[in-house]
């Protein structure tokens, strides 16, 4: 039988990183003036955090779940893309007056359009 007292300690230490990491991903989205990130620079942000791709996954879960972000997943038919996470995060907050989540949709579109245009705009298929 486990030691209810050391369970405990460990739990709360788990919810309290755990809060860190939402924290973190919050302050990640707002110090970009509030602009959408790819998920993979988001994981790359946090990883030098020491936040591994469980810990992101579950926190944006939830913080999806919430509402507090918006994840939109995109797809490009390139076969160099196969495979590789396309989705896109944003917080949900209102911009400027306007509905939270049409901010977080614009902010988003703007995100994948502007990457999809560099990308096309430079990539050769061959």
């Amino acid at each position: 039988m486990g030691n209810v007292r050391g369970d405990r300690k460990v739990n709360e230490r788990a919810k309290g990183v755990f809060s860190d990491v939402r924290k973190a991903i919050i302050e990640l989205l707002r110090g970009r003036s509030r602009k959408a990130r790819f998920l993979t620079e988001v994981s790359a942000s946090l990883q030098r955090s020491n936040v591994n791709a469980r810990e992101l996954e579950r926190a944006l879960t939830e913080l999806e779940a919430e509402g507090a972000v918006m994840i939109r997943n995109h797809f490009c038919a390139d076969p160099h893309l196969a495979g590789v996470d396309l989705r896109i995060v944003a917080i949900v907050e209102s911009v400027e007056g306007t509905d939270p989540q049409l901010s977080a949709i614009r902010e988003i579109d703007n995100a994948w359009d502007k990457w999809l245009a560099d990308y096309l705009s430079n990539h050769r298929c061959g």
